[in-house]
């Protein structure tokens, strides 16, 4: 997803008495391309799921942790950001199994949220 900085240099941009059909076109390449690979991640995690059979939503929503429960904000985060971690491992071969023989990744991924929320 394009980040919030980005979209603001955008809106600054845009605001500007210099924007040109140049700047147009490079602007719209760029959220094309942001769009492409967001689809690449998508496709190339969707339907994956744990030696269990679940899903990463089912994994995001089965941590459990004490204090505060995550909002929903912080759940659909945090999937996220699991989402595009697995989407890297999967460049190497690696699945929600081989994080799981290491860490807990959907549990990282939820604390990773709530700590950068509070």
């Amino acid at each position: 997803m394009i980040s919030r900085d980005r979209i603001r240099q955008i809106r600054a941009e845009h605001d500007s008495e210099h924007r040109t059909h140049e700047w147009a076109d490079r602007i719209i390449d760029e959220l094309l391309t942001e769009a492409e690979t967001r689809h690449a991640v998508d496709t190339a995690v969707r339907g994956m799921t744990d030696a269990k059979g679940r899903t990463l939503a089912q994994r995001i929503t089965a941590v459990r942790r004490g204090g505060t429960p995550p909002t929903a904000a912080e759940l659909d985060q945090a999937h996220n950001l699991l989402v595009l971690l697995l989407a890297a491992g999967a460049k190497y071969g690696l699945t929600l199994d081989d994080w799981d023989g290491i860490d807990d990744l959907p549990g990282t991924c939820r604390d990773l949220i709530r700590h950068k929320h509070h």
